[in-house]
Parts: structure tokens; C-alpha cells; sequence
């Protein structure tokens, strides 16, 4: 049987439109015009796993095939970044770390029905580093300990990356940024990599989601904390609107979204109040009464 090799199936501009569109109306992915080359090349693999014969035939496929569901998940992989690794990008973890969470304790014990609850997500969590990094910061803080209830969630939409995050096995790409200190006090070493201690993986939980689908975030509300990072520059305005809506309605008055040091809300939506720190910015959904600045 005839099956198309790397190098000669083209993606025709017509073909790219439409799984450009389709992807992004699926996963809030947005490829650029110029981003052709890149499709194409994400995606060839997948015509000759189903021995199909171009991108118009893989585009029905995806939309009609008996098994699309499946292949939707066998796609995202490809699709989607997940370069991640622990304590990414310090400076907004040492606000996290410094700030928001003696806030939030501050404020919820102060509170005329005091809540000894903590909600964290991790938005696009990938393998599972952020999610287990937050975690880590929230037991080294020894802020939440007796009688608290503490839940880090994260969401991503890659089911392959959710296992190996479930999995808690890591390895030295994952280390890049971690001290020997950090590494020894949460991990046990097993084999030529760590895996999480069960104090941390406790207080994590992975989810399928689709941070476009807020059905996704169903049974999460109220969230204190939502990190999202290096996830929307790959998103359309759009699309972003749209995701940063669901995230205001998940988190509570007061609560906090961390986006990537590359991402802005500026030009997308005035919903929160950007608060500035030293290499960080970090947004706040208003307290009732309060005036965004």
C-alpha cells in the first residue's frame, strides 16, 4: 500500500486554512500565516499513521472519521510546548511565594466566616512541573499546615503529558533550575532521575481540560491563585479574552492570575487590577467595592 513519505505531501494554503481554523476554533491555537511550514511539519506524521493521502483528507478526518476523538488527542501532543521544568521563571515564584500567599492567608482568617481553604491552579500544567513547584512552595512555607485544606489542580489538554506528570518521575531536564537543597528535601532519587515525595504529589491533582471549554473548570470554583504561563502568546486576542473571562469568573474576589513574563492583559481586557513588582506583574480581580486602578 502506498503511503505518502515526509516529503511529498504539501500543505496547500487552502488545506492550512482550514485545519488552522479548525485547530484554533478546538484549542485556541493560533498559527500565523508564515507559521505554514511549521503545520505541515507538526503534522505529516500523522497522514501516514492513518494512511491518508493529503491534509484535506486528515482535515475530514478530524472532522467526520469514526475515531476523531482519539486522533484529536494523538494531534494536541504535537501541537502543543510542553518545555517546562521546576521553579520556571523565579521572580514571579518569589511574589507567589512572599506576597500572595501571606496575603491571602491574612485575608481569609480575617474574614467573618473564616475559610482554611487554599485553591491553586495550574492552567496548561503540561508534565506536571508547575503544578508540583506551587505545591512546594505552598508546604515550604509553613503557612498551611494544621487544619488547612490545600488543592493544587492542574489542566492541560495533552492526556500523554498528564500521565507522565501523574507519574511524578522526573529527570535532569527537569532539575535544571532546582538546588541540590530543593532536590533532596521533595524528591526521591530513583534510577537516573527523582520522583516527587508523597507530601507534595498529596496535595496535586491533574486534570484533562481545555482551557477554551470553562466546562473544563467545572466543580474548581473558588481558585485563590491561577498561573497561566507561557501559554496564551500561543493563543489568538480572541481566544485569550476568552480564557482570561473563565479565569476571572473561576477565581475568587481577590484572587490572583500569574500570566508568563512575555504575556500582557493590557491590550486584552481591563477585568483585573496589574499589580508590579520587581521583575514581576501579577493580576488581582477586585475586591467588592474596590477601584481598579
Amino acid at each position: 500500500m502506498y503511503h505518502p513519505s515526509d516529503h511529498d505531501v504539501d500543505l496547500s494554503e487552502e488545506e492550512f486554512r482550514l485545519l488552522r481554523d479548525f485547530i484554533h476554533e478546538r484549542f485556541g491555537l493560533y498559527f500565523e500565516d508564515g507559521q505554514r511550514a511549521s503545520l505541515r511539519s507538526r503534522l505529516v506524521g500523522r497522514l501516514a499513521s492513518l494512511d491518508l493521502m493529503s491534509f484535506e483528507d486528515y482535515y475530514h478526518y478530524l472532522r467526520f472519521g469514526p475515531q476523531r476523538a482519539e486522533e484529536l488527542e494523538r494531534m494536541v501532543s504535537h501541537l502543543t510546548n510542553n518545555e517546562t521544568y521546576f521553579f520556571r521563571e523565579m521572580p514571579q515564584l518569589q511574589v507567589f511565594a512572599d506576597h500572595v500567599l501571606r496575603s491571602l492567608k491574612e485575608r481569609k482568617l480575617t474574614e467573618a466566616s473564616p475559610r482554611r481553604t487554599l485553591r491553586v491552579l495550574s492552567a496548561g500544567c503540561s508534565t506536571g512541573e508547575e503544578a508540583h513547584t506551587l505545591a512546594m512552595i505552598v508546604y515550604d512555607s509553613g503557612q498551611f499546615f494544621w487544619n488547612w485544606d490545600v488543592q493544587v489542580v492542574g489542566v492541560d489538554v495533552d492526556h500523554l503529558a498528564l500521565e507522565k506528570g501523574r507519574r511524578g518521575l522526573y529527570f535532569h531536564n527537569s532539575f535544571r533550575s532546582l538546588s541540590p537543597a530543593l532536590l533532596g528535601r521533595h524528591f526521591v532519587r530513583q534510577g537516573s532521575g527523582g520522583t516527587v515525595k508523597e507530601a507534595i504529589r498529596r496535595m496535586v491533582s491533574l486534570r484533562h481540560g481545555n482551557l477554551v471549554d470553562p466546562a473544563s473548570f467545572d466543580g474548581l470554583a473558588p481558585v485563590d491563585v491561577v498561573f497561566c504561563r507561557n501559554v496564551l502568546i500561543y493563543f489568538s486576542d480572541v481566544m485569550i479574552l476568552k480564557v482570561v473571562r473563565s479565569f476571572y469568573d473561576l477565581l475568587a474576589p481577590g484572587g490572583y492570575l500569574f500570566l508568563g513574563h512575555a504575556e500582557s492583559l493590557s491590550r486584552i481586557t481591563d477585568l483585573f487590577t496589574a499589580i508590579r513588582f520587581q521583575g514581576a506583574i501579577v493580576y488581582q480581580k477586585p475586591l467588592p467595592g474596590a477601584e481598579r486602578r
